[in-house]
């Protein structure tokens, strides 16, 4: 199951013009109520600059692709009457529980979609659950290890960030994620006895978020991938579906998936082509069996895919699941894909399993535009707090393309949401330029089709278009401007 992550790209487009970008953040924070947010969950300080204007300040320094350092150089402190020490202090405040934060702008996103109508869609409401790596080069950075980079094949420095994303039939958001590290084979984190004990660190106190988060950092990813699917709908984000690589997928996962809501959720992902054992009409079988056992008695063909699968029902462990092993055109290896509903037919799995290439597009764009992983501080508090802002703007990105380039927001631009949906100006221009011809060709007795490519033809007429072409170009960018 490959993608081109090139077609699927959210924010690259968006990011083309920083400074019109930076324009539409503020006007989106505004309509997410941050400060409001803040107060309501008791995270905002007492004292001194506010921490809603910190943040607004910190995603407009990422989306500009500029470091607080570089700012403060370039005399752009003065936005806030204020020095850099601030910015540094608010990333490594131990009380500012920065998983809140994100869960609240993710309901909060979901909460706008709904007051504005944009929720019909036919697609299925998912969470997604995936890793990504965070290389690093400094070896005193707190907690830091040696960890397994899947595409090189070779264990780098840095960590492993495990991201919860929730796909609401359009859009994708980060929801909640977590940092941990390796121990390795031999247990040491890849480094020497004098190499961890170089590495930073600070007391914090017992009952603070930031001493979670940095516990989290040894525990297994599973764990805590359950626990924050269950944190994520208990908050009010009600998907239907579990998307996860062959990496997670266990009895295990699917039992806790299956025992949320009372099963309102299902699990669907692929599985290894290794030696774990399905029940599968009273046999035990690993995969490759399933294969040789029922390819030719159970085998169907899918157009669409251009796929072969055989489609099975078992058991993995005491968990029912539907199996579906697919090998694509004349590949001689095959892929197991597995959900936990029964009832789902062959293309709803596939279809629903191609959405959790989202999560890959967010993790490129995050790391290409944003700097996700790009922190370079020693404090492990600095880490959670760069990369929540990290996904806050993303979020708040993605709330502005969901509205300006799929829907309307309504209230913001102050439009009839039936007029903007229609056409956009190019459209109505043709539009009226089209039905133009068609009277004149009707007058004169021509074919339309004729008319139009005696224009189309004329040297003089198409450097006059060239000159309409470029005025509209010009309107539409005062009019987005003035937006």
């Amino acid at each position: 199951m490959d993608a081109n992550l090139d077609k699927l790209s959210e924010v690259g487009k968006l990011l083309g013009e920083k400074d019109e970008v930076c324009g539409k953040m503020v006007t989106y924070f505004g309509l997410m109520g941050l400060g409001r947010m803040l107060s309501r969950l008791s995270l905002e300080k007492q004292q001194g600059v506010s921490i809603a204007q910190l943040i607004l300040s910190l995603c407009l320094f990422r989306v500009a692709g500029e470091s607080i350092h570089s700012l403060w150089r370039k005399r752009f402190h003065c936005l806030l009457e204020t020095g850099k020490n601030c910015y540094y202090r608010l990333l490594g405040r131990v009380w500012m529980d920065w998983r809140l934060l994100l869960l609240r702008v993710s309901t909060r996103f979901c909460a706008i979609v709904r007051r504005e109508g944009a929720e019909d869609t036919h697609q299925p409401k998912c969470f997604i659950i995936d890793d990504t790596l965070l290389e690093k080069v400094g070896l005193t950075i707190e907690r830091v290890s040696r960890v397994f980079d899947h595409v090189t094949r070779k264990c780098v420095l840095g960590f492993k960030l495990q991201l919860l994303a929730f796909f609401d039939g359009r859009s994708t958001m980060a929801v909640d994620f977590s940092i941990h590290r390796e121990k390795g084979k031999n247990r040491d984190y890849g480094l020497t006895a004098e190499q961890r004990k170089a590495q930073y660190s600070k007391k914090r106190p017992k009952d603070c978020p930031a001493r979670e988060r940095l516990a989290e950092a040894d525990r297994s990813k599973l764990d805590v991938a359950i626990e924050m699917i269950r944190r994520a709908y208990k908050a009010g984000l009600q998907a239907s579906l579990v998307l996860a690589d062959s990496w997670y997928t266990c009895e295990r996962l699917i039992a806790a998936v299956r025992a949320i809501g009372g099963g309102a959720l299902h699990y669907v992902g692929l599985a290894k082509m290794g030696n774990t054992k399905y029940l599968v009409q009273g046999c035990k079988l690993a995969a490759e069996q399933l294969v040789a056992k029922f390819e030719r008695e159970c085998h169907h063909d899918c157009r669409k895919y251009r796929c072969r699968y055989i489609e099975l029902t078992g058991m993995l462990g005491s968990q029912p699941v539907k199996i579906f092993l697919i090998k694509y055109g004349r590949a001689k290896t095959w892929n197991v894909l597995l959900t936990s509903d029964k009832r789902m037919h062959f293309t709803q799995a596939f279809e629903a399993y191609q959405i959790r290439w989202n999560i890959e597009v967010m993790n490129r764009e995050t790391k290409q535009y944003l700097g996700l992983g790009a922190y370079q501080g020693r404090d492990f508090d600095g880490l959670i707090a760069d990369c929540t802002l990290c996904y806050v703007t993303y979020n708040v990105m993605v709330l502005e393309k969901r509205f300006t380039g799929y829907e309307t927001i309504g209230e913001l631009f102050r439009k009839e949401r039936e007029d903007l949906v229609a056409l956009t100006l190019w459209k109505r221009i043709l539009a009226c330029l089209k039905r133009l011809l068609e009277v004149l060709a009707e007058k004169l007795g021509l074919d339309f089709e004729e008319l139009l490519l005696e224009i189309t033809h004329d040297e003089n007429s198409a450097k006059e278009y060239e000159v309409m072409a470029d005025a509209l170009v010009k309107l539409r960018a005062e009019e987005t401007l003035a937006a």
